[in-house]
């Protein structure tokens, strides 16, 4: 009957896009029989029902269902948690353990706790259980053959209100087609206080809460659920958000109610009501929730025995104007300025000191993304991603001698394959040949590769001569410039704008790359004329870059094809100068070192539009092959961000996630920034409330905020496939296969000059 039962639920999984679809238009769904009439005048921004694998069960207590997509929430994906392959024995779905395995769930109050855990042994009979740290109980399990509940007492003391930490330890290990299993285990119910003997206990398993459901004579998909439950979705309120969905109840008896709960906030009740036989439609107004998280709660209760039915649960808004879809661009630019923070840009923060008037310029004519981050803190993993609309997990190019496989698609063979002439102009090493960078390119050129000037002026005029010599065809071009990259040498005109003192201290315009890596290592320190004339020298090359990227769209102009040509902006990282206790890049995953700029001109387009919502760079490729009228790479796990540039309600939730190495990962959506280190241990910032990121925070104190990115982010790292991460059910891709440079002296000499230990 499971078997059945989970064939039937995945059939009526439709599925979602990576944060959304790429046609405007998509989000604003026909009426159905499915959907409440008032949905006919409103935009999908989120579908609950596709999204129920995301939402906490609470039955008799939280369970915690092992072996589906409903598990990653719970244990970080997989990435360090200790959990193996899913699998299933007769009608019980399981997920094995290594030695050790971690489960991070939420507790509504600092109360005493019951864990039955459903666990068969595999390579241990022993295993103790741990809380936040405190060891619990040792536990000695029973026949290798069969699955068994097993009771833990958590005392009220080791308990927090917030989010737990859960650690199993086991005592042995066996091989498992290849891996170390200790155990399998098929659920958890976190239950307050003591259970009671005679509840009437039916597991809620993800796969048996979406069914159709027939009320009145209409079938509708449903979340069908019997009393008590309460399902808790963690959410991000769009403006102007309404609560949209069917009610009715195959019996009689039952009270269903809607709680919401925002961050730092009360729990309110704005809705109730007694389902009858047939479908009642309602649109809950969230108004008052409007760009908070929030938990929200579809509860049911009562002395019933039949299922209460929320079909088709949806957030939707008010449809807005959704400009026209340009023609196609003729030609496609993409310029990467290599080391800019966003926050060096007034486009991004108004009292930047930093001069840019062609960037300015730039961005009024353009689509700003206010909050765009890049996918890793250096070079080499940040530029693959936006080259391949792939994460650092997937593309591998992560480490100094990694290599992007051949088998990773660049977006610039997307583009040579439908016959446009390409050009890479790249000044820095590490975006060579040598690390597989120069697929699909017509001309590839790397100007440290290749002993030539990685200056400003020399780049862009080199990359306007191929643009003159194809402009009668069409063309992509792809330019990296590195004048913001150490060592900062502006010309004295450039510096001058921003330290004209007689300064004759340590900070030398060539050694900056040697000072920076000793100041890293705490070998030197800098006094403040030191730091003023650093920072004064960054602000220099910025500026020097803005002064030949206004004379490279003049050129663009002279030429005849700035009409027909789309220009995307962004950066693959910032630099520190002192704000978390260091210098330069590729330390930390904080916003100056991850947050960049990412400004598009289509011709055509939107002028003057400002998206405020988070967005990743590794979209860039697939934006670009989307604004040229070309399919996308079919691999790529970005997204196109044609919809947000027209206006398009941006559909589920908007986060992106970034990389430092296997050191950290970052969840960001929003205000919110969940960071879990490689130990599992986790810090969340509020970005609206502490935007210099001097106050990190415990996920335990930001209950609501920290379970909705926590909840993200395991999604994210337990996907089979980042390009359907979202989704419950994924077409599983096998990964690409991980390469290594030949790093010869002539490369390492190349890339210490740029600063980079080697």
């Amino acid at each position: 009957m499971r078997s059945e039962q989970r064939r039937w639920a995945l059939a009526l999984s439709l599925g979602l896009m990576a944060c959304g679809g790429d046609d405007p238009t998509a989000n604003t769904p026909e009426v159905d029989g499915d959907r409440p009439a008032q949905a006919a005048s409103l935009a999908m921004q989120s579908d609950l029902l596709e999204l129920s694998h995301l939402a906490d069960i609470d039955h008799h207590g939280l369970f915690i269902d092992f072996g589906g997509p409903a598990r990653a929430k719970y244990t970080v994906g997989n990435w360090g948690s200790g959990w193996g392959a899913d699998g299933a024995d007769g009608d019980v779905t399981f997920t094995y353990a290594g030695d050790t395995a971690r489960v991070y769930f939420p507790s509504a109050r600092a109360t005493e706790l019951t864990l039955r855990l459903s666990v068969r042994p595999v390579g241990s009979h022993r295993m103790q259980v741990y809380m936040n740290g405190e060891s619990i109980r040792g536990v000695v399990l029973g026949d290798d053959d069969q699955f068994a509940d097993y009771d833990v007492r958590i005392p009220a003391e080791h308990v927090q209100a917030g989010e737990n930490y859960l650690l199993l330890r086991f005592g042995g290990t066996r091989d498992v087609d290849g891996a170390a299993v200790a155990a399998a285990v098929g659920s958890i119910r976190v239950i307050e206080g003591t259970p009671d003997p005679n509840e009437d206990f039916a597991p809620p398993q993800w796969d048996t809460l979406v069914s159709a459901v027939e009320l009145g004579g209409l079938e509708r998909r449903a979340l069908a659920f019997r009393a008590p439950t309460t399902l808790s979705y963690y959410l991000e309120v769009p403006d102007g958000g309404r609560l949209v969905f069917g009610l009715g109840a195959e019996g009689t008896g039952a009270m269903a109610r809607v709680f919401v709960t925002p961050e730092g906030g009360e729990r309110n009740e704005i809705f109730h009501a007694r389902p009858g036989p047939s479908w009642s439609d309602q649109a809950l107004s969230l108004g008052g929730y409007s760009g908070q998280v929030v938990r929200l709660e579809l509860e049911v209760s009562g002395d019933t025995a039949g299922r209460v039915a929320w079909s088709t649960p949806s957030i939707m808004v008010e449809p807005p104007e959704v400009m026209e879809r340009p023609e196609p661009a003729q030609n496609v630019v993409v310029l990467l300025v290599d080391t800019l923070s966003a926050q060096r840009l007034r486009a991004y923060n108004p009292s930047s000191p930093v001069q840019t008037p062609h960037l300015d310029r730039f961005a009024q004519a353009g689509v700003v993304f206010e909050q765009a981050q890049s996918a890793e803190n250096w070079t080499k993993p940040s530029c693959a991603s936006v080259l391949t609309g792939l994460t650092p997990m997937t593309h591998g190019a992560k480490t100094s001698e990694a290599r992007l496989p051949d088998s990773a698609e660049l977006v610039s063979e997307a583009f040579h394959a439908e016959g446009f002439a390409t050009g890479s102009f790249i000044a820095n090493g590490y975006v060579s040949d040598r690390f597989g960078f120069d697929q699909g390119w017509d001309s590839y050129n790397n100007f440290i590769r290749d002993g030539r000037s990685t200056e400003a002026e020399a780049v862009f005029r080199e990359a306007g001569n191929f643009i003159e010599q194809h402009r009668d065809g069409r063309f992509f071009v792809y330019i990296q410039t590195i004048d913001p990259h150490v060592p900062y040498d502006p010309p004295g005109s450039f510096l001058g704008m921003y330290d004209s003192s007689d300064y004759s201290g340590r900070v030398q315009p060539r050694q900056t790359a040697d000072l920076l890596e000793q100041a890293k290592r705490g070998r030197i320190t800098f006094n403040e004329a030191d730091q003023v004339r650093l920072e004064a020298l960054h602000n220099g090359e910025i500026s020097y870059h803005d002064h030949f990227f206004g004379e490279f769209l003049a050129r663009l102009e002279s030429l005849g094809v700035a009409e027909d040509t789309l220009v995307i902006v962004t950066a693959d990282h910032g630099e520190e100068f002192q704000e978390h206790g260091s210098y330069g890049h590729g330390h930390s995953i904080f916003q100056e070192l991850i947050g960049v700029p990412l400004m598009i001109r289509m011709p055509g387009g939107p002028a003057g539009r400002r998206v405020a919502h988070t967005v990743s760079t590794m979209n860039v490729a697939q934006t670009a092959l989307d604004l040229a009228g070309i399919q996308g790479m079919a691999r790529a796990e970005g997204r196109s961000l044609v919809p947000d540039m027209l206006g398009a309600v941006p559909v589920g939730p908007q986060v992106a996630f970034s990389d430092f190495q296997e050191i950290r990962r970052v969840a960001r959506s929003g205000r919110y920034k969940l960071v879990t280190r490689s130990n599992l241990s986790s810090v969340i910032f509020d970005l609206e409330a502490d935007p210099s990121e001097q106050h990190e925070r415990e996920v335990a104190e930001m209950p609501i905020a920290g379970r909705y990115t926590r909840i993200l982010l395991g999604q994210y790292l337990g996907a089979t496939n980042r390009g359907q991460w979202l989704r419950a059910q994924q077409e599983a891709l096998g990964p690409l296969e991980t390469e290594e440079a030949d790093m010869d002296d002539t490369i390492r000499a190349q890339l210490r000059a740029l600063g980079y230990a080697n």
